[in-house]
């Protein structure tokens, strides 16, 4: 990563390192050292729907065709950005890694794919590059900047089409709220301050592109990226368009009261879906677009975005050709693929995968996307200059539903990236 981030950076990198959907691991693996002859070990980050049976029937065809066996492990530790550098150091790494990125210390244990020419058309493969290396290539993004909402709330509210400026949105939420619904569901945890950046990505990346390279140049500061953002959403709270005790909701029950029909609109990224085909039917239709935009800015804006499904290859596999072989087919066989895609959220610009829908609402939102940007603290050369960001603006955005001002909040934002760097 960027040789910008100091020792204080370092240090966080490990915590920081999971994507902002936070996957969640629940099982260890084995902990043994090197594979046996002809065995690739790979460690995934296995949960309810992605457990160790999924992965097993993912890879079979690669081992009847290859001849090759592929040893599944969980992670021996918390999860699997815990668990590599742990197993790097013991000398018991595996061969493969599914689900997290290289950081400042793994990255010279990994295998840089920048020479594979299958590896170059998989999704962001760019984005996550580090200088000129690619260490990561995955199977679809995770979309984060969407905003679903209740088709009936918007019928009884006389809204007609989706805002796709600021000033259209402010509008709808007081149309939504005159007709008896929460405007703007949010939650607390880490949602309150993931909602606020998945909500103003597209405004924030057409008026600022690579945001996160500025600050780390010293051209901006975070405070002055989203105090905007932070006036619109006090509005918003001042207004009562977002119910101040939603900052002691979990996200689940934010989840529970939007899928019940109870707010008009819903910030979440593309995993989102997946909770929304598992609670069955809803009482009203679901729809889904990207946020507004800046007034005179085009829309739709760039569309926040993270590598979903990454795969990284261990320098020291024991069989570095065979690793690399069964990472090609998990990101570019066409029935891997599809396999994997709507897993958790997954999808893949122009996939041709049947949907129906929410998820080819999301699709086409993807697909129409004019860029895919990063997130957050930023992925491979577009980068923050400190690790720990979003935990920390998480805090900030709290602040503001119990009175902060939008200047108190982006000198807070600043101080502590400037403590941070």
């Amino acid at each position: 990563m960027s040789a910008n981030r100091g020792s204080k950076a370092r240090g966080a990198a490990l915590a920081a390192v999971v994507p902002l959907l936070l996957l969640a691991a629940c099982s260890s693996g084995s902990g043994t050292s090197g594979g046996k002859d002809g065995e690739i070990r790979m460690m995934v980050n296995l949960t309810d729907n992605l457990d160790r049976a999924y992965w097993e029937k993912l890879v079979k065809p690669f081992e009847d065709e290859s001849g090759l066996k592929v040893k599944i492990e969980g992670p021996t530790g918390k999860s699997v950005a815990e668990s590599f550098p742990q197993q790097l150091a013991a000398g018991t790494a595996p061969d493969v890694i599914q689900s997290i990125f290289p950081d400042d210390d793994t990255a010279p244990e990994l295998v840089d794919l920048s020479g594979e020419a299958w590896a170059e058309g998989t999704p962001m493969f760019d984005a996550y590059a580090i200088g000129d290396t690619h260490f990561a290539v995955g199977v679809g993004t995770q979309t984060q900047s969407l905003v679903y909402y209740n088709k009936t709330a918007f019928e009884k509210a006389g809204i007609t089409t989706a805002p796709t400026t600021w000033k259209e949105m402010t509008a709808d939420l007081g149309k939504l709220k005159k007709a008896g619904y929460t405007p703007m569901q949010t939650a607390g945890d880490y949602q309150t301050g993931l909602q606020l950046q998945q909500i103003y990505h597209p405004t924030l990346n057409e008026l600022h592109p690579k945001w996160q390279s500025a600050v780390t140049n010293r051209k901006l500061t975070v405070g002055e990226a989203y105090e905007p953002a932070f006036q619109m959403y006090a509005d918003w709270i001042g207004s009562g368009y977002i119910a101040r005790s939603d900052a002691g909701l979990s996200p689940s029950q934010a989840d529970g009261n939007f899928i019940a029909g109870k707010a008009g609109l819903y910030t979440n990224g593309s995993w989102f879906a997946a909770t929304l085909a598992k609670a069955g039917k809803l009482p009203f239709e679901v729809g889904v677009f990207s946020p507004p935009v800046a007034d005179g800015k085009t829309y739709p804006g760039p569309q926040g975005a993270t590598m979903a499904n990454p795969y990284m290859v261990h320098k020291g596999a024991s069989d570095e050709a065979g690793a690399k072989q069964l990472v090609e087919f998990l990101v570019t066989d066409p029935a891997a693929v599809k396999a994997q895609l709507g897993s958790d959220g997954v999808f893949r610009q122009e996939s041709e995968v049947e949907q129906t829908g929410t998820d080819a609402l999301i699709q086409g939102i993807l697909d129409h996307a004019p860029a895919l940007v990063a997130v957050g603290e930023g992925q491979g050369n577009v980068r923050l200059p400190v690790a720990g960001f979003n935990p920390k603006f998480t805090e900030v955005a709290q602040s503001l539903y119990t009175g902060a001002s939008p200047a108190d909040a982006a000198k807070a934002i600043d101080q502590w990236t400037d403590e941070n760097r």
